[in-house]
């Protein structure tokens, strides 16, 4: 039987829940090891990297490059958006999601082929329907 303090959110009682109890043990176990001269060093290790990996995270989001690279992913999503509102490019899109996912439990197929020729699909559907 459970016990009606032992919620998976917390919300259930005013116990800490199953969660947060496990949390607080493995925080516990890695305060312990952290006393010892080799866990004194993974953590220095650990720091370093976080620091060092900090250091490049600013520097490729602060480059020419993440700064091209936001903008042209800005102008696709709303070129896509233009795309998506006409007829043309919903059939494609239905096209391609319909023979991505019917090609998916066909090993000789596969899913990009698949997007492919759903897409082509959804493009003669267009070009061959009546005005």
């Amino acid at each position: 039987m459970s016990d009606p303090n032992d919620t998976a959110s917390g919300a259930g009682g005013p116990g800490p829940s199953k969660i947060e109890k496990l949390a607080d043990e493995a925080v516990e176990a890695g305060r312990k090891f952290l006393e010892s001269d080799t866990g004194k060093k993974v953590a220095e290790t650990a720091e370093s990297a976080f620091a060092k990996a900090e250091e490049l995270g600013r520097k490729a989001l602060d480059s020419d490059f993440a700064r091209d690279a936001k903008a042209a992913s800005e102008k696709a999503a709303e070129t896509g958006k233009q795309v998506l509102k006409t007829e043309l490019g919903r059939n494609v899109a239905i096209g391609a999601a319909i023979g991505a996912a019917v090609a998916l439990p066909l090993p000789f197929v596969g899913s990009i082929f698949g997007a492919f020729v759903g897409g082509g699909i959804g493009y003669l559907r267009t070009i061959t329907k009546k005005p």
